[in-house]
């Protein structure tokens, strides 16, 4: 299986590393320093479960010629999927699956766009890892799972996909409704990383305030009438779920670790968006949309501390 990888960061870099550790060809497209140590040491992986390993890696910063991927792993920070997804247009044939593991909705529905609701696929992780050093992918914790499935139907495409990732390592299930685990996981992590952003508190400090935690659940609970009316099939319990795990985050979200740095920030995929679809269905989203309007003026970065 010929694996391409757009964006070599530490949801990308980690799966990928561990489908060319198993035996299949891997291509990455990455930039700046990670590109040139790939290019010269390999990827190297650094993790939490088992020793260091290294893969070869055909790295550039464009789609390799001539490659037709069977596989994509679209792993990029969500400004930049528009980009990405012309990056790897080259590599995409009548084949080739396209997974996105971003949070979030829209990358999925961009690559459907893009490439046709059969070829884009939908997935959430859960993972700790980062780029420890240019061509250094560290995996610190979480449970490094995977969940994935093709939002029309799973097939035998989906089902070879599944057996080639376990066989690779992966903790990973296939999701007969994948919309599902993709909205429960943003229903926690938009809230959170939104109020975390604004207020630059630690989720400890959040967790026991009471007050922050019912701005939360009252978001939590907009996300989740949102996506219901979407067609989404949430439990019902979906808001209080987030909450729980709200109340137990100690640490930062990665967006408030990208203002902090000054960095984009992804809030249009993880408030934003939320926002607009509910004015498209109707659905009220007042807690939403005031975290929205507060992200807004950060969301291009500069010089920020939290």
């Amino acid at each position: 299986m010929r694996v391409l990888v757009m964006g070599a960061g530490g949801v990308g870099g980690y799966f990928g590393a561990l489908l060319a550790r198993a035996g299949h060809p891997l291509s990455v497209i990455a930039r700046g320093p990670h590109l040139d140590a790939m290019r010269e040491r390999g990827l190297r992986v650094e993790s939490a479960v088992e020793p260091p390993f290294t893969v070869e890696v055909d790295a550039s910063d464009a789609a390799p010629p001539g490659l037709e991927a069977d596989l994509v792993l679209f792993t990029v920070k969500s400004y930049d999927a528009a980009d990405a997804i012309e990056r790897i247009r080259p590599a995409v044939g009548p084949d080739t699956a396209v997974l996105t593991l971003l949070n979030g909705a829209s990358s999925g529905d961009a690559l459907a766009a893009a490439f046709g609701r059969e070829r884009a696929l939908d997935g959430v992780v859960y993972i700790e890892s980062y780029v420890k050093a240019p061509g250094v992918i560290a995996q610190d914790g979480g449970p490094r799972r995977v969940v994935f499935g093709r939002r029309d139907g799973n097939g035998e495409r989906e089902r070879k996909l599944l057996a080639a990732f376990e066989g690779a390592g992966w903790n990973v299930e296939l999701a007969d409704e994948i919309l599902a685990p993709v909205w429960q996981k943003l229903v926690f992590i938009g809230p959170f990383a939104a109020i975390n952003t604004v207020t630059g508190l630690r989720g400890a400090q959040l967790g026991a305030s009471e007050e922050c935690c019912a701005l939360a659940h009252a978001m939590m609970r907009e996300y989740a009438g949102v996506a219901r009316a979407g067609g989404v099939p949430l439990p019902d319990d979906a808001a209080d779920v987030a909450l729980e795990r709200f109340r137990g985050f100690a640490g930062l979200s990665s967006m408030t670790r990208d203002r902090i740095a000054g960095k984009r920030l992804e809030s249009d995929a993880l408030v934003a968006d939320v926002a607009r679809r509910g004015r498209a269905l109707g659905v009220p989203t007042p807690v939403t949309d005031a975290l929205a309007a507060l992200l807004a003026p950060m969301a291009d970065g500069g010089a920020g501390q939290a």
